[in-house]
């Protein structure tokens, strides 16, 4: 009796153990941990649109965006290259974030463009 419990705790552990190993193979992102934001683009060149509220802050979100922007091309081996840019919050998020035309000077916090 004791050996069918200790092997039906040890099956249910491994079966635990194996499941968050499989959910977290998703596709990476190039938002990931970093909201709002909002990507489009094709293959050879990508654009990514995130918001913040101070300058340091934009650094902080465009060093993330740009790590994983190399984890989705280390990972598939596209985009070529990517665009990011950080968006002043507020009404330069509503005016730029969702669209694919390029901030304005005033609202745009970083931006960096990157040849992957």
């Amino acid at each position: 009796m004791i050996r069918f419990l200790t092997v039906i705790l040890t099956a249910g552990a491994l079966l635990a153990g194996v499941a968050p190993a499989a959910s977290a193979s998703a596709p990476p992102s190039f938002c990931e941990k970093a909201r709002p934001c909002v990507a489009g683009g094709d293959t050879g060149w990508t654009w990514v649109h995130a918001a913040a509220s101070s300058g340091s802050e934009g650094r902080a979100v465009a060093a993330k965006l740009l790590r994983n922007a190399e984890a989705v091309h280390g990972a598939y081996g596209v985009p070529e290259g990517v665009s990011i840019f950080v968006i002043r919050k507020g009404a330069c998020w509503r005016a730029y974030g969702a669209s694919e035309r390029e901030p304005g000077r005033a609202c745009t916090l970083k931006r960096v463009q990157r040849e992957l």
